[in-house]
């Protein structure tokens, strides 16, 4: 998959207004700002000073727009442009603020959440908002849930979840109360809830378009694909061009139920190779740009026309097994991994610094009787002859367009050979990589970047789906007793006593080698204004991009 604290180490974001008064902006080369351009779906669509927006995140993107099918934050950003959830979150990532329901009560067990819809809202296509909407979009959730290819929506969580799944029976927890209310009732209490509904896998669709897609087709559809008409959601912004691997264009819905957007049109491109970006923000064809390598830094840093952000990362780098073949199915073998894998040594020389080593998913805390896994390549040696190691080649495949990716694998790479450990690399484009993490095809481990999992230690969870056959493959009974138990209580000491328990777990059997937090580096032009700010959860941003504006 996709990448993807209480907040642990919560950003403290550093901005850099522009060096030194007078200094001029390094222009990109005729020929390297041509490129980029093509590169980005050809049309430079608006120049610097026009009201249209150009952003760029530099990660992965997926070109599909039904939330069944949501796997990667661009998709996250987009979503955020074009549809609705029924609440959001401000740029701290857990304050909560209203979407498409103004208000909402909450039963003193957090198990019965009933919500009170806004007024007034209407589908892109002009038909009206209604409840049934909302129930037609959980309900069609709950009964092709293992239909999501990605992240994955909440809900399962409703009562009678589970007796749904492959029939087209009605959603016992959902209750319609009128129009404009709906009410909630979950298997099992969660304080959590109101907050994992903000995520995009949690969008709402229309029912008056979807209402005979299934599970087997909806791969194939027009909203989907991405077309123009077809694709609609309640958002502030409209699709109005998409070239998959290329650019996606969003037009201002006037119509929009909490105001018109103040910036008419945006454009987002995806890059196959990030330094065309940042020829891009040096030229001024961009304006806005999320995960920026962080070798550019310091040099972005001294452009008098850009604000640039160094700021703590929710996210992840890390190994990603496939627990159920031999010999990386051995817990031992994945614990050499660990040690084999100078990751200091990374941070300290590659990133300078600018990044967090991981021993576990970031979300939880460092408890002092966890394995901190210390560099150490005789200890994976042993660990590695203990198992029984006989030499077997590591394929490790990875999104080549991942930042940071050509120099660092080869680093990785040396690290585990050096311990004894064949390592095949296997960079891959997007397309190819997505397709055999699904197939579970042509690896035996790959890198997964990004996620959110630092906002929580609840974040790590749907990393881990009781299916086995996603992911690590791994699976372990008690593990999810400790995310529903602390789930169940809003007493923070009785949560903690769940993670921890949970975090020794991850610790111990390591099916994922989680190596380090780099920070993110976003760039943006100093003409973007309004309600404009990153949010500690960078693809979050777009939650409120209705009341930015471009000078």
């Amino acid at each position: 998959m996709r990448m993807h604290r209480s907040i642990v180490g919560a950003a403290v974001a550093v901005l850099i207004v522009g060096a030194c008064q007078g200094a001029s902006s390094p222009a990109a080369s005729p020929s390297s700002s041509a490129a980029a351009s093509a590169s980005a779906g050809g049309s430079p669509a608006g120049s610097a000073g026009t009201a249209v927006l150009r952003v760029a995140r530099l990660a992965d993107a997926y070109n599909f727009f039904h939330p069944v099918e949501f796997q990667t934050g661009n998709q996250f950003q987009w979503y955020n442009c074009i549809f609705d959830t029924l609440v959001k979150v401000q740029d701290d990532s857990k304050t909560l603020t209203d979407d498409l329901a103004k208000t909402w009560d909450v039963s003193p067990d957090a198990s019965v959440y009933t919500f009170h819809l806004a007024s007034g809202v209407k589908w892109q296509d002009g038909q009206p908002f209604t409840a049934d909407d909302l129930i037609y979009t959980a309900t069609w959730g709950a009964q092709n849930y293992d239909a999501y290819k990605g992240f994955l929506p909440v809900w399962n969580q409703l009562k009678g979840a589970a007796g749904v799944l492959h029939t087209s029976k009605p959603l016992p927890g959902l209750k319609k109360i009128d129009d404009s209310t709906v009410e909630m009732t979950l298997e099992a209490p969660n304080s959590l809830f109101l907050v994992q509904l903000t995520d995009a896998a949690n969008v709402i669709v229309p029912q008056h378009l979807l209402k005979d897609v299934t599970a087997a087709n909806v791969e194939k559809v027009d909203f989907t694909l991405g077309k123009p008409g077809a694709t609609i959601g309640t958002g502030p912004y409209k699709l109005t061009a998409f070239t998959p691997d290329q650019s996606l264009e969003l037009t201002a819905n006037p119509d929009y139920f909490k105001g018109a957007p103040k910036i008419p049109k945006i454009i987002f491109k995806i890059f196959a190779d990030p330094s065309l970006a940042v020829a891009q923000l040096e030229s001024g064809d961009l304006d806005l740009a999320f995960r920026v390598p962080p070798s550019e830094f310091d040099r972005l840093s001294a452009l008098p026309n850009l604000n640039v952000l160094s700021a703590a990362n929710p996210g992840i780098v890390r190994i990603v097994f496939r627990t159920e073949e031999a010999p990386w199915s051995d817990k031992r073998v994945r614990q050499a991994f660990y040690y084999a894998i100078n990751r200091q040594g990374i941070v300290d020389q590659y990133y300078k610094g600018r990044a967090k080593v991981l021993i576990n998913p970031p979300g939880f805390k460092e408890y002092d009787d966890l394995n901190k896994y210390a560099f150490n390549v005789d200890k994976a040696k042993q660990l590695l002859s203990d198992a029984g190691y006989s030499g077997q080649t590591f394929k490790l495949m990875y999104d080549q367009t991942f930042p940071d990716a050509a120099q660092v694998m080869p680093l990785i790479q040396a690290d585990l050979q050096n311990a004894g450990i064949k390592v095949e690399l296997v960079p891959l484009d997007t397309a190819t990589y997505g397709k055999n993490y699904g197939s579970r095809q042509g690896w035996d481990g790959f890198i997964a970047v990004g996620g959110s999992e630092a906002l929580t230690p609840n974040k790590s969870e749907q990393y881990f789906p009781k299916d086995g056959k996603h992911e690590s493959g791994y699976t372990n009974p008690r593990i999810y007793e400790l995310w529903a138990a602390a789930r169940s209580t809003p007493d923070a000491a009785k949560q903690d006593e769940s993670y921890h328990e949970l975090a020794k777990i991850l610790n111990e059997d390591v099916p994922q080698v989680n190596l380090y937090s780099p920070n993110l580096v976003m760039v943006s032009t100093k003409r973007l204004d309004g309600g404009f700010k990153v949010h500690l959860n960078e693809r979050e941003t777009f939650m409120n991009v209705e009341t930015w504006t471009l000078q």
